[in-house]
Protein backbone atom coordinates (compact mmCIF):
# COMPACT_ATOMS: atom_id res chain seq x y z
CA UNK A 1 0.00 0.00 0.00
CA UNK A 2 1.13 3.54 -0.72
CA UNK A 3 -0.49 6.29 1.29
CA UNK A 4 -0.01 9.72 -0.20
CA UNK A 5 -0.19 12.66 2.15
CA UNK A 6 -1.08 16.19 1.14
CA UNK A 7 -1.86 19.27 3.16
CA UNK A 8 -0.58 22.70 4.07
CA UNK A 9 2.46 23.47 6.18
CA UNK A 10 1.90 23.10 9.93
CA UNK A 11 -1.23 20.99 9.45
CA UNK A 12 0.41 18.15 11.38
CA UNK A 13 1.62 15.91 8.56
CA UNK A 14 4.80 14.96 10.44
CA UNK A 15 2.75 13.55 13.31
CA UNK A 16 0.69 11.51 10.85
CA UNK A 17 3.89 10.27 9.19
CA UNK A 18 5.23 9.18 12.58
CA UNK A 19 1.99 7.29 13.29
CA UNK A 20 2.29 5.40 10.00
CA UNK A 21 5.98 4.70 10.53
CA UNK A 22 5.03 3.07 13.84
CA UNK A 23 2.88 0.71 11.73
CA UNK A 24 5.89 -0.30 9.62
CA UNK A 25 5.47 2.16 6.76
CA UNK A 26 8.57 3.45 5.02
CA UNK A 27 8.59 7.18 4.36
CA UNK A 28 9.58 9.28 1.40
CA UNK A 29 8.80 12.94 0.82
CA UNK A 30 8.65 14.63 -2.55
CA UNK A 31 10.57 17.46 -0.93
CA UNK A 32 13.59 15.12 -0.74
CA UNK A 33 13.74 15.16 -4.54
CA UNK A 34 13.47 18.94 -4.54
CA UNK A 35 16.18 19.21 -1.87
CA UNK A 36 18.49 17.01 -3.96
CA UNK A 37 17.90 19.33 -6.91
CA UNK A 38 18.55 22.44 -4.79
CA UNK A 39 21.88 20.93 -3.76
CA UNK A 40 22.76 20.22 -7.41
CA UNK A 41 21.91 23.84 -8.27
CA UNK A 42 23.87 25.23 -5.33
CA UNK A 43 20.77 26.74 -3.71
CA UNK A 44 20.13 27.08 0.00
CA UNK A 45 17.34 24.77 1.19
CA UNK A 46 14.85 27.41 2.34
CA UNK A 47 11.12 27.27 1.65
CA UNK A 48 11.14 29.86 -1.17
CA UNK A 49 14.00 28.09 -3.01
CA UNK A 50 12.34 24.72 -2.52
CA UNK A 51 9.05 26.02 -3.90
CA UNK A 52 10.76 27.62 -6.92
CA UNK A 53 12.89 24.52 -7.61
CA UNK A 54 9.88 22.20 -7.39
CA UNK A 55 8.02 24.43 -9.81
CA UNK A 56 11.04 24.49 -12.14
CA UNK A 57 11.26 20.68 -12.15
CA UNK A 58 7.54 20.39 -12.88
CA UNK A 59 7.80 22.90 -15.72
CA UNK A 60 10.84 21.21 -17.27
CA UNK A 61 9.86 17.54 -16.88
CA UNK A 62 6.09 17.65 -16.44
CA UNK A 63 3.93 18.42 -13.43
CA UNK A 64 3.99 14.81 -12.19
CA UNK A 65 7.80 14.43 -12.24
CA UNK A 66 8.26 14.32 -8.46
CA UNK A 67 5.74 11.50 -8.10
CA UNK A 68 7.30 9.54 -10.97
CA UNK A 69 10.70 9.81 -9.27
CA UNK A 70 9.22 8.87 -5.90
CA UNK A 71 7.57 5.73 -7.27
CA UNK A 72 10.95 4.68 -8.67
CA UNK A 73 12.29 4.71 -5.09
CA UNK A 74 9.55 2.45 -3.67
CA UNK A 75 9.35 -1.32 -3.70
CA UNK A 76 6.39 -3.69 -3.76
CA UNK A 77 7.41 -5.49 -0.58
CA UNK A 78 6.87 -2.51 1.73
CA UNK A 79 4.11 -0.14 2.69
CA UNK A 80 5.02 3.45 1.89
CA UNK A 81 3.90 6.91 2.79
CA UNK A 82 4.71 9.53 0.20
CA UNK A 83 4.50 12.97 1.72
CA UNK A 84 4.62 16.46 0.25
CA UNK A 85 2.17 16.02 -2.62
CA UNK A 86 1.44 19.55 -3.90
CA UNK A 87 0.25 19.24 -7.50
CA UNK A 88 -2.69 17.30 -9.03
CA UNK A 89 -0.40 15.77 -11.66
CA UNK A 90 1.53 14.15 -8.81
CA UNK A 91 -1.71 12.62 -7.58
CA UNK A 92 -2.48 11.40 -11.10
CA UNK A 93 0.95 9.72 -11.37
CA UNK A 94 0.64 8.11 -7.94
CA UNK A 95 -2.86 6.82 -8.76
CA UNK A 96 -1.23 4.64 -11.42
CA UNK A 97 -0.06 2.47 -8.52
CA UNK A 98 -2.84 -0.07 -7.84
CA UNK A 99 -2.69 0.35 -4.06
CA UNK A 100 -2.46 4.13 -3.74
CA UNK A 101 -4.64 6.11 -1.32
CA UNK A 102 -4.50 9.88 -0.88
CA UNK A 103 -5.10 11.43 2.53
CA UNK A 104 -5.48 15.18 2.94
CA UNK A 105 -4.25 16.39 6.32
CA UNK A 106 -5.93 19.71 6.99
CA UNK A 107 -6.44 22.32 9.68
CA UNK A 108 -8.09 25.76 9.70
CA UNK A 109 -5.84 28.61 8.56
CA UNK A 110 -5.95 30.41 11.92
CA UNK A 111 -4.79 27.23 13.66
CA UNK A 112 -1.98 26.76 11.16
CA UNK A 113 -0.80 30.33 11.67
CA UNK A 114 -0.83 29.82 15.43
CA UNK A 115 1.16 26.58 15.08
CA UNK A 116 3.78 28.23 12.89
CA UNK A 117 4.17 31.15 15.26
CA UNK A 118 4.53 28.83 18.25
CA UNK A 119 6.90 26.24 16.73
CA UNK A 120 9.54 28.86 15.87
CA UNK A 121 11.39 26.88 13.20
CA UNK A 122 14.37 28.69 11.74
CA UNK A 123 12.90 28.62 8.22
CA UNK A 124 9.48 29.93 9.32
CA UNK A 125 8.69 33.60 9.15
CA UNK A 126 7.22 35.11 12.31
CA UNK A 127 5.11 37.60 10.36
CA UNK A 128 1.43 36.59 10.33
CA UNK A 129 0.69 38.32 7.02
CA UNK A 130 3.64 36.59 5.34
CA UNK A 131 2.50 33.22 6.72
CA UNK A 132 -1.00 33.70 5.33
CA UNK A 133 0.47 34.73 1.96
CA UNK A 134 2.61 31.55 1.87
CA UNK A 135 -0.39 29.42 2.83
CA UNK A 136 -2.46 30.90 0.01
CA UNK A 137 0.39 30.38 -2.43
CA UNK A 138 0.64 26.71 -1.33
CA UNK A 139 -3.09 26.38 -1.97
CA UNK A 140 -2.54 27.60 -5.54
CA UNK A 141 -3.28 31.33 -5.39
CA UNK A 142 -1.23 33.02 -8.11
CA UNK A 143 0.50 29.75 -9.02
CA UNK A 144 0.83 28.37 -12.55
CA UNK A 145 -0.58 24.90 -13.31
CA UNK A 146 2.83 23.30 -12.64
CA UNK A 147 3.15 25.17 -9.35
CA UNK A 148 1.78 24.35 -5.95
CA UNK A 149 -1.91 23.46 -6.09
CA UNK A 150 -2.72 22.06 -2.64
CA UNK A 151 -6.40 23.00 -2.79
CA UNK A 152 -6.84 20.83 -5.89
CA UNK A 153 -4.89 17.96 -4.27
CA UNK A 154 -7.03 18.18 -1.13
CA UNK A 155 -10.14 18.03 -3.32
CA UNK A 156 -8.78 14.83 -4.92
CA UNK A 157 -8.22 13.08 -1.58
CA UNK A 158 -9.79 9.73 -0.81
CA UNK A 159 -9.87 10.66 2.89
CA UNK A 160 -9.56 13.91 4.85
CA UNK A 161 -8.04 14.04 8.31
CA UNK A 162 -8.83 17.37 9.93
CA UNK A 163 -6.06 17.81 12.45
CA UNK A 164 -7.68 20.15 14.99
CA UNK A 165 -6.93 18.26 18.20
CA UNK A 166 -4.06 18.75 20.65
CA UNK A 167 -0.84 17.12 19.44
CA UNK A 168 -1.02 14.39 22.08
CA UNK A 169 -4.32 13.17 20.58
CA UNK A 170 -3.38 13.29 16.89
CA UNK A 171 -1.90 9.80 16.62
CA UNK A 172 -4.88 8.16 18.35
CA UNK A 173 -7.39 9.99 16.17
CA UNK A 174 -5.43 9.36 12.98
CA UNK A 175 -5.12 5.66 13.77
CA UNK A 176 -8.92 5.43 13.80
CA UNK A 177 -8.89 6.67 10.18
CA UNK A 178 -5.99 4.40 9.27
CA UNK A 179 -7.81 1.35 10.67
CA UNK A 180 -10.86 2.28 8.60
CA UNK A 181 -8.68 2.54 5.47
CA UNK A 182 -6.89 -0.71 6.25
CA UNK A 183 -10.20 -2.54 6.76
CA UNK A 184 -11.53 -1.16 3.47
CA UNK A 185 -8.39 -2.39 1.64
CA UNK A 186 -8.99 -5.93 2.89
CA UNK A 187 -12.46 -6.15 1.37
Amino acid sequence: MIIGLTGPMASGKSTVVDALKSQGFRHFTLSDIVREECTKRGLEEVRDNLMATGQSLRKEFGAGVLAVRALQKTDENSNWIIDGIRNPAEVDELRKHPHFILIANTAPEDMIVSRILSRKRSDDTMDETAIRTKLRREMGEGEPPEGQQLKKCIDMADYVFENVMPIDQVETEFMKLYNQINDAQKT
